[in-house]
């Protein structure tokens, strides 16, 4: 064993194809994304994606991805297809002419999606000119029970390489070429959002500012969704920006465009530096304000996925990030960066829900911008790093247009009122020149009407500045409103808490007082005087501990500070309420991806929480392994929270109702319906929302979801 003229060979083992396939690709729309990036890559026009009886799975439930490509013969499936991370598409970059695509899978382990999608695979591949279809099944299941059947401790090393596949051939016609792989034992069910989400991320595919000549056609058809009983898709139109700014580069010159702003002239412009290292690019950014996003929303109603940053292509095909979309704000992919930087500059920061962006770049020109394995980011190397830069440095133009149209908003109205008075007093000047001209003139009524004239114009000017200083005042006003609003709401909630845990205590301390007054002194009652008393003593700190709070309280002046909602949430549901959380035997989970301060009212934003843990402490009364659960993230303008528990939930018919004031379920357990009225009213006064939506703790549970817009 110990020769020195021995080698020895790596082998994979059967669980590899779990790591290249379920592992690896981490989405099953990004599944369908490799297999039909291979069919552009087989020089393809026109791909077919059928999804047939995939709504309820069964024995019938199938995947099929077929396309008119070139075909694979037998050698490419063995020599090929069949060999994990070969490098045929690495040593000829180009497909074949007419077509000369640049090929977009280079890792050689992009088949590997089907193991994401279903069990079973069978490919039927023909190429033109050949008279027999080639067929080959592959079975994953098959591959899964190996797995399970060779562990550490097994004596028989199985081999992902020693598993033999079936193969045959089916008599066809020899115009016939392409590929058609069929999946079965369909892993996932597919729901017509499901189906419609691919369309949407295929839609994506080819960048839209990039001819492909021959074209490259998908087509999705379903069996079961209407709409798609034969769908081709196309990409939208991007329409309704307010802004929109292209750039490109010259190598002869070694020149590369970059945007800037003119502060003076309030437009984009184009200023040219020396090419940078991570190589050229072109890009183009359509940037939606406020009034764009109305229109634009107005439009695309309840469809949150059109608006969503900046993608990057390679060769006219999408690199990343692709196929990431996820329902949950918060989980969505932001690989460059976009959406971190907005805690820093909430209002200043352009977000990925304002900006549609396409940046092209080739492997010919751009070597070091290379794919992550997962399809869903780039390798982390100097050149992705300062690209990322670049990018960002780019938005920083469209982020001077925000501020400078907000600042330009803001001041409107103020200075048309100015200009207006300017204008105003200008024709006092005039009319008192023209006065002294009329003197002259014997008509009194000319000389009436300049004089009417005059007046008139001197009380208008009165007005304009009246109204200029009204303004100001009415903003300090609203200001000072908002701030005692919030303190009201605030003193009504504690108020009424206090009013309750106060009268709940006197009454516990009455009736314990008037037991001992009646009956002592008696023996038979002596544990029951000892017992009583340490209560009276308990609830008497109850309501110490109370009043000293409502002192405190008073203190507040209800004025806007500055703090880490991070810190503050945490803080407290996880310090101030952890003796009630470990007496109730609750579970906490506490998820705010997005660090950031705020300016608002602390108390306000305090209160909103302390009643939605009162109300999940009551519904999680008769519940066993009781849960609570707040997330929270940044989306563009305004914080959006989640606050759950798996509670006795809250009935169809209640959604609004329980918002109601001294609307309550919990009567018996000392509920009011203060609680979530209070903090509606909180919220409604921060210009957010709250209501509730489908429960995340499914079958059981209360879900609520809270929209805290940017703003005072």
């Amino acid at each position: 064993m110990d020769k020195p003229d021995q080698s020895l060979k790596w082998r994979f083992d059967v669980n590899t194809f779990r790591l290249l396939g379920r592992d690896l690709i981490t989405d099953r729309i990004t599944a369908v994304y490799e297999l039909v990036k291979n069919c552009y890559d087989a020089n393809a026009t026109k791909v077919d994606v059928s999804f047939n009886n995939v709504a309820q799975l069964d024995e019938s439930s199938k995947i099929v991805i077929a396309d008119n490509g070139i075909g694979m013969s037998f050698s490419d499936i063995r020599d090929k297809w069949m060999v994990v991370g070969t490098n045929s598409k690495r040593t000829k970059l180009y497909s074949d002419p007419p077509f000369n695509r640049k090929f977009v899978g280079e890792k050689g382990i992009g088949r590997f999606a089907v193991d994401k999608l279903g069990e079973r695979v069978e490919i039927r591949t023909k190429e033109q000119g050949t008279k027999t279809w080639l067929c080959v099944k592959i079975n994953w299941d098959e591959y899964e029970k190996i797995a399970k059947s060779t562990g550490s401790s097994s004596a028989q090393l199985s081999l992902f390489t020693e598993v033999e596949n079936q193969y045959f051939y089916e008599d066809g016609k020899e115009e016939e070429h392409g590929t058609v792989i069929t999946i079965s034992k369909v892993s996932e069910a597919w729901s017509g959002n499901d189906v419609d989400r691919l369309n949407k991320e295929l839609s994506k595919l080819v960048s839209p500012f990039y001819p492909i000549n021959p074209p490259f056609n998908i087509w999705i058809q379903s069996n079961e969704i209407t709409d798609f009983a034969n769908r081709q898709v196309r990409p939208e139109p991007i329409k309704f920006y307010s802004h929109h700014a292209e750039i490109t580069f010259d190598e002869t010159e070694n020149i590369q465009e970059t945007l800037v702003f003119n502060s003076e002239k309030g437009i984009i412009e184009k200023k040219k530096i020396p090419l940078q290292k991570f190589g050229p690019v072109k890009i183009k950014l359509f940037y939606f304000n406020e009034a764009a996003k109305r229109r634009y929303n107005a439009t695309y109603k309840n469809d949150d996925t059109r608006i969503d940053g900046i993608k990057i292509y390679r060769d006219g095909v999408i690199a990343t990030p692709f196929a990431e979309y996820e329902a949950d704000t918060d989980k969505r992919r932001d690989i460059l960066g976009i959406d971190k930087r907005r805690w820093r500059g909430t209002f200043d920061t352009i977000g990925t829900r304002e900006i549609i962006g396409v940046i092209d770049i080739t492997k010919e020109k751009n070597p070091k911008i290379i794919d992550a394995t997962n399809r869903q980011d780039f390798l982390a190397n100097e050149e992705y790093s300062l690209l990322k830069e670049f990018i960002l440095a780019q938005l920083k133009a469209f982020e001077d247009v925000k501020n400078f149209e907000r600042s330009s908003k803001r001041s409107k109205v103020e200075n048309e009122l100015i200009d207006a008075g300017k204008d105003i007093k200008d024709f006092e000047r005039e009319l008192d020149q023209l006065a002294t001209q009329t003197e002259t003139i014997e008509n009194p009524k000319i000389t009436q009407l300049v004089t009417t004239l005059r007046t008139r114009a001197k009380e208008t000017h009165a007005l304009i500045n009246k109204s200029i200083s009204e303004q100001k005042k009415y903003q300090k006003e609203v200001e000072r409103k908002e701030k005692v609003l919030y303190s009201l709401i605030s003193m009504q909630e504690y108020a009424s808490m206090i009013a309750h845990a106060v009268r709940t205590s006197i009454a516990k301390v009455k009736h314990l007082g008037e037991f001992i007054k009646e009956n002592y002194p008696n023996p038979k009652f002596d544990k029951y005087y000892s017992m009583y008393a340490i209560s009276i003593y308990n609830e008497m700190n109850t309501l110490i501990t109370v009043t000293d709070f409502m002192l405190s309280f008073a203190n507040i002046d209800g004025t806007f500070e500055e703090f880490d909602v991070v810190a503050l949430i945490t803080d407290l549901l996880k310090n101030q309420y952890e003796g009630l959380f470990s007496a109730e035997a609750i579970s906490l989970e506490i998820d705010i991806k997005d660090n950031f301060i705020i300016e608002t009212n602390k108390k306000a934003f305090q209160d909103i929480f302390q009643n939605l843990v009162s109300n999940s402490v009551k519904a999680l009364k008769d519940t066993t392994n009781k849960k609570i659960k707040c997330t929270g993230f940044l989306d563009t303008d305004k914080f959006v929270i989640y606050f759950s528990d798996n509670g006795y939930g809250i009935q169809d018919e209640d959604r609004e109702w329980i918002f109601g004031l001294f609307n309550t379920r919990t009567a018996e357990q000392g509920g009011a319906g203060m609680g979530l009225y209070i903090v509606n009213t909180i919220l409604k006064s921060l210009k957010g929302n709250i209501e509730v939506v489908e429960n995340e703790f499914k079958p059981t549970g209360a879900t609520f979801m809270i929209i805290l817009p940017f703003n005072k």
